[in-house]
This record gives C-alpha cells, structure tokens and sequence, in this order.
C-alpha cells in the first residue's frame, strides 16, 4: 500500500487518501458534490499500482448509491466500497489473511 502511494505521488499527509494498519489497508475518499476528496486521477493511480483487475474498476465505476456497499477479492487483496452522488466514493482495500 504504501508503494502504491508513493508511486503515485500522493503526500503521506493526505486526508483523502490514507494507509492504515501498519501498510495492510488504504482508505480512500473521492470528491462528491457535498463534500471534498481525493482527485478520481490519484484513486485510480493507486488502484492500478495494486493491479486492481478490469472488472472490479467497470464495478467501481459504474456502483450508484442505491447499490449499497459492494465487494471484490482479487490476488491478496479485498476492496469495499460505496458511492453517492453527495459524498463521492468511499472505498477500504485491505491485505487478506
């Protein structure tokens, strides 16, 4: 996780896009109409650092706020997420054990 970010260039400091339980989970918050957040460019730049397949991004991108929180697994990871127009996307990936 923590390569992800830095490969992207994004400031550790960043409120929006943030590396948890010792490098094992990232969190990461988008812009919406309501309220502020990371740059859609910067989380799709760490989705692809962590090699993020195709199909999970297509769900990720077309998830709506009736659709409720959605999940996916792939290689040793597993990603939430959920969105709305007001908030934005809201989205966990974290390391499975």
């Amino acid at each position: 996780m923590d390569d992800a970010v830095t490969a992207c260039e994004i400031p550790k400091t960043s409120p929006w896009i943030v590396v948890g339980d010792d490098g094992q989970s990232i969190s990461m918050k988008s812009d919406g109409a309501e309220s502020q957040g990371a740059d859609l460019e910067d989380i799709v730049c760490v989705l692809d650092q962590l090699d993020t397949p195709d199909s999970v991004t297509s769900r990720m991108g077309s998830t709506r706020a009736l659709d409720g929180r959605q999940n996916a697994e792939w290689n040793d990871l597993s990603a939430s997420w959920g969105y709305h127009p007001d908030d934005g996307l809201d989205m966990v990936v974290e390391v499975v054990q």
